[in-house]
């Protein structure tokens, strides 16, 4: 539940989803229990239903909510508070970003045994890629470009370079989407043909951090 706030109160609005990411200041003025009317720059738009992080500045009891947006109007945001982190629970939304990432497929029938085998430091098991660096990343899983180099379902193995971190990581992920880029939309600097999306299965606890780090320092640089 949100606390009552002292309005107006001076607001950020991140919608971390969009390309490329929006990043606004706004200012709350009126709460009508979690529904919140937030004046925002003219020009701002943003669909209905989404769901955005609105952080307020020096408010007591509360930093940042998680809010969907209801409608806009008059360049008013009207939103209803979802979720209030808890203080020691921070949200690290989806952001793009350099990301290094290696990766190979594990084989299906035996794909157990070669992650605990990739992950005890074994070698690859099969041909490495390297998309490119540029993609969509959170601290639960990556999306990226490239050519096809696996299908959904398939086990990953994964070396994962976060900048402002020294390790590599090693990890494996679970592909769970594979879809064709359509003409209109691909980079002719790279080979990529399609956008491949993993979640992690097994990542250490200090590379999830090293993600969640990385997250904050554009966070802070769009602020």
């Amino acid at each position: 539940m949100l606390p009552n706030l002292k309005l107006p109160a001076q607001v950020s609005i991140v919608h971390a989803a969009s390309v490329p990411p929006v990043l606004v200041k706004g200012r709350c003025v009126t709460q009508t229990g979690d529904e919140l009317s937030i004046e925002v720059p003219q020009g701002t738009e943003l669909p209905p239903n989404v769901q955005l992080i609105v952080d307020f500045a020096g408010e007591p009891g509360v930093s940042r909510a998680i809010v969907a947006v209801l409608g806009q109007r008059d360049g008013r945001l009207l939103v209803q508070v979802v979720r209030v982190p808890t203080s020691d629970k921070r949200e690290y939304p989806r952001m793009h970003g350099g990301i290094t990432l290696r990766y190979h497929q594990l084989p299906r029938a035996t794909a157990a045994a070669a992650a605990e085998d990739w992950m005890r430091g074994g070698p690859p098991v099969g041909p490495e890629h390297e998309p490119d660096p540029f993609m969509n990343f959170s601290v639960t899983g990556l999306a990226f470009d490239d050519v096809l180099t696996c299908q959904e379902e398939d086990l990953l193995g994964i070396l994962v370079k976060i900048p402002g971190d020294d390790h590599t990581w090693r990890g494996v992920a679970w592909v769970i989407r594979v879809s064709k880029i359509p003409i209109d939309e691909r980079d002719e600097s790279i080979d990529a043909t399609h956008r491949i999306a993993v979640n992690f299965q097994e990542l250490p606890d200090e590379a999830r951090i090293a993600l969640g780090k990385h997250t904050e320092r554009i966070q802070e640089a769009w602020l």
